[in-house]
Formats: C-alpha cells, sequence, structure tokens
C-alpha cells in the first residue's frame, strides 16, 4: 500500500531527487526507502530539522560528508575476523576527522540549527582511538614512528639498503661489459645487478631471477649476498612489527566498533537531512504549520514535478470539510488531488513543502489514493470493477482522521447506480470523520455536494477562447463538464450535437 501510494502521487520520484542530494548509496537508499509518520511529534521534530537544514544552506552554511560506503569493506572483514590494512584503518580515521569537522561547524552555527546540534551530539569523538590512528597511520602506510622499534627497524633498513646498493653499484661499475644496465631492479626480496646471460657464471653469487627471454639474469653477486641477507632479516622484521600494529589497531576498531556504527548511522541522518533541506532550497519551500484536526490551507501551493508551469493552489477546509471539485475534462481536477495527497505525504517523510507561509496541513493518519483508470486485464477487472475493489478496501480499513482522495467515484458504470453508490460511499466516510476531496462529472453528486452542509464544490477554470484549462481553482462554484460545447469546438457534426441537446432537453 505504501509503496503504491508513493508511487500514484510521484512521492517516489521526489524522494529519488532527494536521494540524488546525499553522499553515500547508504544516505540514498534511506531516503528513498523513508517511511510514512502520521505521529504528530515525530513529523513536527523532523520537519522542524528539515528546516534548520535549510537555514544553514540559505546562510551558505557547508558541511563536508564522508562516504560512508566505503566503511562496508571493513565492516565485511571484521566480520570475518580479518586483519583491516593500513588503507582501512586510515579510512576510519578520516571518517572520525570527518565527524569532528560536521560537529565544530555545527556548533558554530548552532543558533540556525539547535535540534541539528542536540542531534548530533551523540556522536562520539573516540579521541584515543583517532589520535592512535591518525599518529601511527599515514598516507594509508603505518607510519615510520608507529612504535620506537619501527622507528628503529627503519632505520637500520635504510641503512643495510644503502650498503647493499654500494655494492652492488660498485660490482656494476667495475664489470660495465657484463650488465645489461647499471639499474639496480628487486627480484624476490633481493636486489639485483641485471647481468647479462652469458656472464652468469663468471662471477661468484646467486642468480635471483631471469627475464622472459632468458638473455638477462637478475644476479646479486657474493660481495652483496650476506648484506642482503642482513637487510632480508631487517625487512622479515619490520613486517612483523608492521603485523603487530594492524593487529592491535584492528583490536581497537573491533572494540570501538558498535560506537562507529551508531556515528554511521547519525551522520547518514544529518547528510539526508542537508539533502531533504537542499531539496527545499532548489523548489523554495517552506515549513508549514501542522495538526491533527483536519484544518487544511494551501496558500500558493506548487506541485514540485511542474516547475513553472505550476499554478498555484490556494485552497482552505474546515475540519471535516469535504471538497467537491468539477469541471471539464483536462481541467486539472486530478492535478487538485494530487497536489493534496502529494503535500499530506511530503510532510510525513519530513520534508518541506513548496508552499507560501501561512500554509497548514493535517498529520492524517491515513491517506487513500483512487485516482486514473484502474482497469486490469491480468485481473479480468474492468475499471469500475477495479475501482469497486479499492473502495471496497479502503471502507473496511478507514480509520478517523483520513485523507481520502476519489477521482471520478462511481465512473464506468450506469450514471444512476454509480451516483447512487458513490453518494452513500461518501456519506459512510464522512461518518468516519474522513477529509474527502472528490471529482465528479456526475449531476446528482454535483447536487449532493451542493446539499450538504459539510461540503464544499469547485471548479477548475477553462479558456472558452483557446479551448485550454487554466488550473486555477474556483471555489464555490459549480462547474459543468462542457462536453458537448467541446464536442462543437472540436469540430463534431452540427447534426449530431443537436441531436445530443434534444436528448438533454428530454
Amino acid at each position: 500500500m505504501t509503496t503504491n501510494l508513493k508511487q500514484s502521487i510521484q512521492l517516489d520520484q521526489i524522494l529519488t531527487t532527494v536521494a540524488t542530494y546525499t553522499h553515500s548509496d547508504i544516505a540514498a537508499q534511506q531516503v528513498i526507502a523513508s517511511p510514512l509518520e502520521t505521529d504528530l511529534t515525530t513529523v513536527q521534530t523532523q520537519l522542524q530539522l528539515t528546516h534548520e537544514a535549510h537555514q544553514l544552506l540559505l546562510n551558505s552554511v557547508t558541511l563536508t560528508f564522508f562516504n560512508l560506503d566505503q566503511l562496508t569493506a571493513v565492516q565485511t572483514k571484521l566480520d570475518q575476523g580479518l586483519l583491516l590494512n593500513a588503507t582501512q584503518l586510515g579510512l576510519i580515521s578520516d571518517f572520525l576527522t570527518s565527524g569532528q569537522r560536521l560537529m565544530t561547524t555545527l556548533r558554530q552555527h548552532a543558533a540556525l540549527a539547535p535540534q541539528l546540534v542536540a542531534l548530533m551530539t551523540p556522536v562520539t569523538g573516540l579521541s584515543g582511538l583517532q589520535q592512535r590512528l591518525a599518529t601511527e597511520i599515514t598516507h594509508d602506510q603505518v607510519s615510520d614512528h608507529a612504535t620506537p622499534e619501527l622507528a628503529r627497524l627503519r632505520q637500520k633498513i635504510s641503512q643495510q639498503r644503502q650498503q647493499v646498493q654500494a655494492a652492488l653499484t660498485q660490482f656494476a661499475q667495475k664489470h660495465a661489459q657484463a650488465v645489461q644496465s647499471r639499474r639496480l631492479i628487486t627480484r624476490n626480496d633481493h636486489v639485483c645487478v641485471q647481468l647479462k646471460a652469458s656472464y652468469k657464471s663468471r662471477f661468484a653469487g646467486n642468480i635471483i631471477d631471469q627475464s622472459s627471454t632468458g638473455s638477462t639474469v637478475f644476479f646479486e653477486p657474493k660481495m652483496a649476498v650476506q648484506r642482503g641477507q642482513i637487510l632480508a632479516q631487517l625487512i622479515a622484521e619490520e613486517s612483523a612489527e608492521v603485523y603487530q600494529i594492524l593487529a592491535t589497531l584492528t583490536g581497537d576498531v573491533q572494540q570501538r566498533w558498535p560506537e562507529l556504527v551508531k556515528n554511521q548511522q547519525l551522520i547518514s541522518q544529518l547528510d539526508q537531512l542537508m539533502a531533504r533541506g537542499q531539496y527545499a532550497l532548489q523548489t523554495n519551500s517552506c515549513l508549514p504549520k501542522l495538526n491533527t484536526n483536519q484544518h487544511l490551507k494551501i496558500i500558493d501551493g506548487r506541485h514540485p514535478l511542474l516547475g513553472s508551469k505550476a499554478v498555484p493552489l490556494n485552497i482552505e477546509l474546515q475540519p471535516q470539510q469535504g471538497l467537491m471539485i468539477t469541471g471539464a475534462n483536462s481541467g486539472g481536477k486530478t492535478v487538485v488531488l494530487k497536489t493534496i495527497a502529494l503535500f499530506a505525504l511530503m510532510i510525513q517523510v519530513g520534508l518541506e513543502i513548496p508552499t507560501a507561509v501561512g500554509t497548514e496541513i493535517p498529520v492524517f493518519t491515513q491517506v487513500w489514493l483512487d485516482i486514473g483508470d484502474n482497469q486490469s486485464l491480468a485481473a479480468q477487472l474492468s475499471t469500475f470493477a477495479a475501482e469497486m475493489t479499492t473502495l471496497v478496501t479502503m471502507t473496511d480499513a478507514i480509520k478517523p482522521n483520513a485523507l481520502v482522495l476519489l477521482d471520478e467515484i462511481g465512473s464506468g458504470t450506469d450514471p444512476e447506480e454509480g451516483s447512487a453508490l458513490s453518494i452513500a460511499i461518501i456519506d459512510y466516510l464522512r461518518a468516519q470523520q474522513a477529509t474527502i476531496v472528490a471529482t465528479t462529472h456526475f449531476s446528482a453528486i454535483k447536487q449532493y455536494a451542493v446539499d450538504c452542509p459539510t461540503f464544499m464544490t469547485a471548479t477548475m477554470a477553462f479558456d472558452r477562447k483557446t479551448l485550454a484549462p487554466t488550473y486555477q481553482i474556483l471555489l464555490n462554484q459549480v462547474g459543468a463538464s462542457e462536453a458537448i460545447w467541446l464536442a462543437e469546438r472540436l469540430g463534431l457534426s452540427p447534426a449530431i450535437l443537436t441531436a445530443a441537446r434534444q436528448r438533454l432537453m428530454n
């Protein structure tokens, strides 16, 4: 039901757009899957957070987010009980640093976003872990000064490598005719000279490897062997020390992982809130007043997917007052229904709405929608049968404080029976304290709305000169369907039009 509702009023498209403003797939997916909240306090809190994010952006406050998707590989390794490498530990360090910077920026603008600051206060600095990581991991490598022992080993390695290179360079200079190149090369952890294969038996030493063509051997002269062995031993000791450092840091990260995950969740939430604020900024949206008494007041409401083509909607319904919209086809009646439904649901996912200040939106317990051609060939249901199936579900499950939107209720069958059924259903829904917004072409339903004290009538304005709808709603009026007039303007035969008018008069 929720998924179909989001699709029917295109809330899914809006959430997909909001998701593009996030900085990780994790946050984007959570935006798209935003639940519809029906608790007034929860909706107020979420909207206030979005409003504060909007205010930060209006004041050119920039927050830099870490890509949370990068932590997925870290989580996988920890779950498998594997050692984190220096790059992954560096990511944790960057993540913690990013979180600290976010908090610093938010606190600097606490006057604009007090609730955002409060929301993010549980973000744990983990200063001890962050400091160890920053000290011991630099540029995706274990730092030389991670431990005194590693510093000592690397200094010794550097000195020993210089001695090996000096010995090899001396050999290459002394036997220039025997080497392919004076450039030294490392093979299998041994520093070697590139010796011509024809000379490989002339010198004492070890052949470490050879080229693919066999014309060159990678040779470790005897004079460098002992020095190389010392170097290899030092390198092995260094590797053991690095392993111990990585193991210790991995253990530290594992121990604090629940707090890191909590940080990740909070930062993802902040990312989503800033994305919602960005959408509000892009659509010039504002924070509406909320209620649970079904008072609906929309001032200059613009459907966000219509862009500059949107005609502002202005409408006010008192608690439990219904609205019956009439008028010609293609006049914009369905757009009005979808706009009202969309605004009702946008606030339930924490989005400000593109309206003017002073707008008031109820937090409905349910939103029911019956719009469009519901004919189902697969289920062998006619349009009317499909609509009735929806209405049966609706009437069985309706709760107080529901919003019900009905497009051309009762159509697809005999007008008299369709009207009778529709009026009975509307009466039932009214008795269940629902706010009803409906459209119709049926005269009997129009008259019902005129006579009903809790219904307001409206029609959609239509330009008779251009045959084009203006998409403006005119309240307290009843509009004709304009079928015969429109058929005449579109060129239907005068004889047919005359016959139609005569039938209407009989």
